[in-house]
């Protein structure tokens, strides 16, 4: 029977910048309201609100105005807020480095003219039905704007946009209503904001679209791929949540819809899932082609759907159910339990996806989450996390796989093989496609452990950069036609679109690239299969707030129709040896081809499992591409890219103009390969040092970089849970007594003194290992034990069980007699190292504000998190010359700073009280590398010449003499300053800055020498009195005597004169008249300045009378 339509109307999109004018004129510097702005909304044709607002919060890299964030982003706080009052870093979630977003509903009883003022610290806009009312922006302190507008009775939309740089922030939202006479807070009564919403965040830093972005070239793709037509198909009234697809051997579409689910818990009067019948499909032109039938009800929450001769299987939260319709009436009304597994009755724990073979089904079951995110511990049902078969025939279950969180699909692959997508989480930095097979395990962790833990862990044939190219990515299809044939396909319910996998097998292990395949649909895809017709059948959900596309429905179903190869595209991307291999769709133009040399970007990172919900890159840097070589037909390039590493994401970005030969710009410019293997390459060879971020921490056990100073990327915190560990695989090549150690921090909390913790080698409880305070959590020390070790592989955990005290964390674990792998780095005669490589020379050093920097396996420095100073403690320097290194891994920013007194925790000590010799590749002439910042640019063309370009190590020379400073880079002089702020003082300490927002720079070798007092110039001076009609003058000679030019005053009680630019060898003289008949006997003098020196000479002369 054909489906009733559903009585609730469509959710009323967020507004779109422009459709509905307010008509405003400037008047002066506010906004003047015209006419009448009619409401968007009645209150009754809203989805359920709640009072207040939503407030969304992103990290982004240091702005100075407002920018557009790229889209398909995840906010790092999405919270419900009472009104638009902001002032501390608890209301906006973050502290400096932000933009926030505040969406609202307002609701006004009374028509007229409403006055607004928006109050920031820093740049703020308001909008109000897509208009913009006020424009606050650019960096200041707490200042207000005021505009006003006419509205009209009912509900009008506010959207305000702010950017935090740094120090303190700031928002408020104030109006007079009509009649009123003063600005009060807008209250909590007129604003609403969707009610029971799903706010999924993220951690990680945010971007903004830059000015040579893009859709489909550094931004999302926001339009069909030029290969199909797009087609709606759902019927008016219907409004499927789609979470699954199907054919029967008739032709029908079966569309299997979600229920009610909620990434944030359960949701009240639960929807069931169902199933419906759709006919027309593969003809329809358009909705009014298809007829949709409902054949099924009372699901729960079903996420995949399998057809079999007349059977419809389901995966429902607890089973796979077989649907029938035996007395044929249309409806498949018979409800047989297939199988079931483990429920631990969590909102979170959904069977995702399923096909079969001739033996089995395959589905996957995820993990329970706590609201918000964090995997429950300990998980209320074993075995989650898993891929699962079961037996057609019997019902049978068994587990193939584990280490899964979300595993939102599962997909037959090249070559037959099976495939699942997981979703970023804990132990998840980013998603990833994995491919699976029997026992193995796919990193995520769970409490009680699972039953494949204890494997190897598996790495993902590919990952799916968070922001970049993914963000909630569903069920993979394989591609059996097209050019893209044997490739795989998948949606993203947050991200948006079509993304495609190209696999290729390197050493027996698929690996391979993702590239952006289509958008343009009307909802956030959650499932895309093949047709009969070859068409791809897309269906989507999504959910009040943001676990959905931005802009889009909350449901869907269209079509894509091939309509033939129209796209300029990348066909695949192949390791060879050195590099890459591209393949594209069609001949590159000769245009492309005379700058292909020049065509591509490159970059690669890795990633670092934890337990913490998503995780950074770590180790970006910037690579070379040495050579690129065109085909003969034009249709391959071929580079060879220096530095690769195995175990790294690889960027590869070819900007437009990137033309084919008949005239069209590539469809889309980016791609990313994981580089699980590389052949030939030689890893790092084993140095007994193991990171304790990259141990395997359960039980509350996470990784953490709260505290300076440490070793890698982080260090093992949370062990102030029972039930934590910190668990090292060690390896060494003969069984024997190896001296262990121990890099540790062991504060004052809970309490002061000696702490121990349980020791276990390869799972026997050797006893308590005791670990000495530090007195504070920013210093660190090192405990040595001698343990037993077999040959090979080896388990060394630290555990806080019962009778234990717990509460230390643990930076790195090393087997040897070294308690370090670097070694004090070479230094000149004369200098004193300040880092020198060495863990040990950082004691000395204290980080001052957020942030931290961790010693790197190749000896230097690297800053992570927010904005802060690491400055060395140990003396105030007056004269000196500061050497060290520093390297950029993208146009990022940092410095060095000089002359500023004792910040404690305070990094503005620094930038208001000292000078900053900036590192920047690009920004205001005074505020990039070689220059002081804000106060004076470096040498444009000197910098130019000397500089070596991002990726690689440059140097810095810092002579600080008096009150005149020298920058030199590379050994070229590029900024002489001499500082003239009574306020501030050369003299003082010294640091080096981490920007935050994701801003990375490193340094190296930091070292500085005392500067003996100058020689002094080299002058000599005479002097002698003569008679003049009657009077008596006084002459003054001076000659430089030195080998550099000078500035020479002469002075007598008679008079002063300066002679600029004396050259070595030269005299100067100068007749002084004294109005006397007679002197008596006295002294000039003569000075000199030059070379930042100074020289004097007394020139004595005799009594005389001219009478």
């Amino acid at each position: 029977m054909p489906i009733r339509p559903v009585p609730s109307g469509p959710r009323r999109q967020p507004p779109r910048r422009g459709v509905r004018p307010l008509l405003v004129a400037a008047l002066g510097g506010v906004l003047a309201a015209g006419t009448l702005a009619p409401a968007v909304a009645g209150a009754a044709d809203l989805p359920q609100q709640e009072p207040g607002v939503t407030l969304r919060t992103y990290a982004t890299p240091p702005l100075s105005e407002l920018c557009t964030l790229k889209s398909g982003q995840t906010p790092n706080v999405d919270k419900l807020m009472s009104g638009i009052d902001f002032t501390s870093d608890a209301d906006f979630g973050l502290a400096d480095n932000f933009v926030a977003h505040v969406t609202a509903n307002l609701t006004l009883a009374t028509p007229g003219t409403y006055a607004f003022r928006l109050t920031s610290d820093d740049g703020s806009r308001l909008e109000l039905d897509g208009t913009r009312i006020i424009d606050n922006d650019g960096l200041h302190g707490t200042e207000s704007v005021e505009g006003s507008a006419t509205l009209d009775i009912g509900v009008h939309e506010i959207f305000i946009e702010m950017f935090e740089a740094t120090n303190g922030q700031r928002l408020l939202l104030e109006w007079k209503t009509p009649g009123s006479s003063n600005f009060v807070p807008v209250p909590n009564s007129v604003l609403s904001t969707e009610a029971g919403v799903v706010r999924v965040t993220a951690p990680g830093t945010k971007y903004c679209e830059g000015s040579e972005d893009s859709a489909g070239d550094g931004l999302r793709l926001d339009a069909v791929n030029p290969n199909y037509e797009l087609v709606d198909l759902r019927p008016a009234g219907f409004q499927p949540k789609v979470s699954g697809l199907a054919f029967t051997e008739g032709g029908e579409l079966a569309v299997l819809t979600t229920g009610s689910v909620s990434a944030g818990g359960w949701v009240p009067n639960a929807q069931p899932g169902e199933v419906f019948l759709l006919s027309g499909v593969q003809e329809a032109d358009g909705p009014e082609d298809v007829t949709a039938t409902k054949v099924a009800t009372g699901l729960k929450n079903p996420m995949g759907i399998d057809i079999i001769g007349d059977e419809i299987f389901v995966s429902e939260r607890h089973q796979l159910t077989k649907l029938t319709d035996p007395d044929g009436d249309g409806t498949f009304d018979v409800r047989t339990k297939v199988a079931g597994w483990p429920d631990g009755g969590n909102f979170h724990e959904f069977a995702f996806g399923l096909v079969h073979d001739d033996e089995n089904f395959y589905l996957n079951l995820s993990v329970a989450i706590d609201n918000g995110g964090a995997t429950t511990s300990p998980q209320p049902a074993a075995d989650r996390g898993t891929t699962v078969k079961v037996n057609r025939a019997t019902g049978e279950v068994d587990f193939v796989a584990g280490g899964l969180r979300t595993p939102n699909g599962i997909a037959f692959g090249p070559d037959g093989e099976l495939f699942a997508m997981d979703n970023q989480g804990g132990w998840l930095p980013s998603s990833k496609l994995v491919h699976v097979e029997q026992d193995r395990f796919f990193n995520h962790y769970t409490n009680p452990a699972g039953r494949f833990d204890a494997q190897p862990v598996t790495q993902p044939a590919v990952w799916i950069p968070q922001n970049e190219i993914g963000n909630s990515p569903s069920t993979p299809i394989l591609l059996e036609e097209g050019p893209f044939a044997g490739q795989m396909l998948f949606g993203d319910v947050t991200y948006g679109g079509l993304q495609r996998a190209f696999l290729e097998q390197v050493e027996g292990e698929y690996q391979g690239a993702v590239f952006r395949h289509s958008a343009g649909f009307e909802v956030g895809v959650n499932r895309v299969i093949v047709g009969p017709d070859d068409a791809l059948y897309v269906g989507g959900t999504g959910e009040g707030g943001n676990w959905g596309e931005g802009g889009k429905l909350p449901y869907g179903l269209q079509k894509l129709v091939p309509v033939g190869d129209e796209a300029f595209d990348i066909t695949s991307m192949e390791l060879v040896d050195g590099g890459f291999r591209l393949q594209y769709t069609e001949p590159l133009s000769e245009e492309t081809v005379a700058e292909i040399a020049d065509s591509y970007r490159a970059k690669q990172w890795r990633y670092l499992p934890t337990s913490n919900y998503g995780g950074p890159k770590l180790d970006e840097e910037v690579l070379s591409v040495a050579s690129a070589v065109v085909s003969e037909d034009r249709r391959t390039v071929t580079l060879q890219i220096d530095g690769l590493k195995q175990g790294r994401v690889v960027y590869l970005r070819s900007p437009r103009p990137f033309a084919s030969e008949s005239g069209k710009e590539l469809w889309s410019t980016e791609s990313w390969y994981t580089l699980n293997t590389l052949p030939g390459y030689v890893s790092p060879a084993d140095r007994g040092w193991y990171e304790a971020e990259e141990a395997s921490l359960t039980g509350g056990a996470k990784a953490d970089w709260e505290h300076s100073g440490y070793s890698g990327a982080g260090f093992a915190g949370g062990m102030w849970n029972a039930g934590s560990a910190f668990t090292f695989t060690v390896d060494v090549d003969a069984a024997g007594t190896y001296p262990v150690n121990v890099r540790y921090s062991n504060g004052p909390n809970p309490a002061p003194g000696t702490k121990d913790v349980a020791l276990y080698v390869n799972g026997e409880r050797i006893g308590p290992w005791a670990f000495p305070s530090t007195v504070d959590w920013k210093t660190w020390a090192t405990v040595t034990r001698e343990l037993d070790l077999v040959a090979g592989a080896n388990t060394i955990s630290l555990r806080y069980e019962s009778g234990t005290k717990g509460n230390v964390n643990v930076d790195v674990l090393s087997v040897g007699s070294a308690t370090d792998i670097c070694t004090p780095a070479a230094i000149e005669d004369g200098y004193r190292g300040l880092f020198d490589g060495t863990l040990a020379s950082l004691d000395d050093w204290r980080m001052a504000g957020p942030g931290g920097f961790g010693r790197q396996d190749d000896c230097s420095i690297r800053g992570e998190g927010g904005l802060g100073l690491l400055w060395n403690r140990t003396e105030e320097l007056t004269e000196y010359s500061l050497k060290l290194d520093w390297k950029l891994v993208a146009d990022h920013n940092g410095g060095v700073f000089v002359g500023f007194p004792n910040p404690g925790t305070d990094p503005w000590v620094a930038v208001n009280q000292g000078y900053e010799i900036q590192i920047d590749a690009t920004d205001a002439v005074d505020r990039t590398t070689g220059a002081v910042y804000t106060f004076q640019a470096a040498d444009n063309e000197a910098v130019a010449a000397a500089l070596q370009p991002v990726g690689s190590w440059n140097a810095y020379e810092i002579v600080v003499r008096g009150e005149n400073l020298k920058i030199y880079l590379n050994g070229v002089l590029v900024n002489d300053f001499t500082s003239t702020q009574p306020a501030r003082d050369l003299a003082g300490f010294i640091g080096v800055q981490n920007h935050g927002g994701g801003e990375t720079v490193s340094y190296r070798n930091i070292r500085v020498k005392d500067l003996d007092e100058p020689a002094a110039l080299a002058i000599s001076a005479t002097s002698e009195v003569r008679c003049k009609a009657g009077k008596a003058t006084l002459t003054v000679l001076a000659t430089n005597d030195d080998t550099v030019p000078a500035d020479v005053t002469l002075t007598s009680e008679f008079g002063e004169k300066t002679f600029a630019d004396v050259q070595p060898g030269a005299t100067v003289f100068q007749t002084f008249t004294t109005r006397r008949a007679a002197v008596e006997a006295g002294t000039a003098s003569a000075s000199a300045v030059g070379d930042g020196r100074t020289g004097e000479a007394s020139a004595p002369y005799a009594a005389k009378s001219c009478s």
